[in-house]
């Protein structure tokens, strides 16, 4: 985004976009806790500008993430450790995400062990290289956009957390920890609603997706 604040903590449609998130999750019968982890230095404006005035009584603890993606899962993982059978983790800036959806991935996870929300790719893919040069065209049958929530029992991706962390292994999200243990990755279909807000030409996207979904 470039701008002062961590995205998830802008506003849109009047609302924090991180409250907006937490919200949907609150809003799901299945999740009984939410940890919020926040970038240092934000524990206290979460708090009092997110949970508090949001009435998330799901929150139990904010806390300090890490430097990457994959530290900060690490982090709320062990906050829960030993009081969780399955996690749930999201990206605080996907607003979009319904409660459904979450119940969805959380009922299929006592089946699968691990679960992914995704949608099929409607594009054409092409594999390029450094050099900005077509290498292939991609058979975007067999691809899907990964999305969150990604849901795990615990004992599995704590297990993958581990693993990674000793051999020094970086993924780009939750699911590629257990896919290179050989576990089965279960993917369900998301939302094109689900949008995760990255530029600022996204919370364009999101003030318009508001209006349409009648939550502004």
């Amino acid at each position: 985004m470039g701008g002062q604040r961590p995205k998830a903590f802008l506003p849109l449609g009047g609302i924090p976009i991180l409250a907006r998130t937490l919200k949907k999750f609150e809003a799901c019968p299945l999740v009984d806790e939410i940890v919020a982890l926040v970038p240092g230095g934000e524990v206290a404006l979460c708090a009092r500008e997110i949970v508090q005035p949001f009435g998330l009584k799901k929150v139990s603890r904010i806390i300090v993430g890490g430097p990457e993606r994959q530290d900060t899962v690490y982090y709320g993982l062990k906050a829960v450790e030993g009081k969780a059978d399955f996690v749930i983790i999201h990206d605080g800036a996907r607003p979009f995400v319904s409660p459904e959806l979450i119940g969805r991935a959380i009922s299929q996870t006592l089946l699968w062990k691990a679960v992914i929300a995704a949608i099929p790719a409607g594009d054409t893919i092409k594999e390029v290289s450094e050099e900005k040069e077509v290498q292939r065209t991609l058979d975007r049958s067999h691809l899907w956009i990964i999305q969150t929530p990604q849901s795990f029992e615990y004992g599995l991706i704590a297990k993958a957390q581990e693993k990674a962390r000793e051999e020094g292994f970086g993924g780009t999200d939750e699911a590629s920890l257990v896919e290179r243990m050989g576990i089965p990755v279960k993917v369900i279909e998301g939302s094109r609603f689900n949008l995760k807000i990255t530029t600022p030409e996204d919370l364009v996207l999101g003030e318009a997706l508001l209006r349409h979904l009648g939550e502004i």
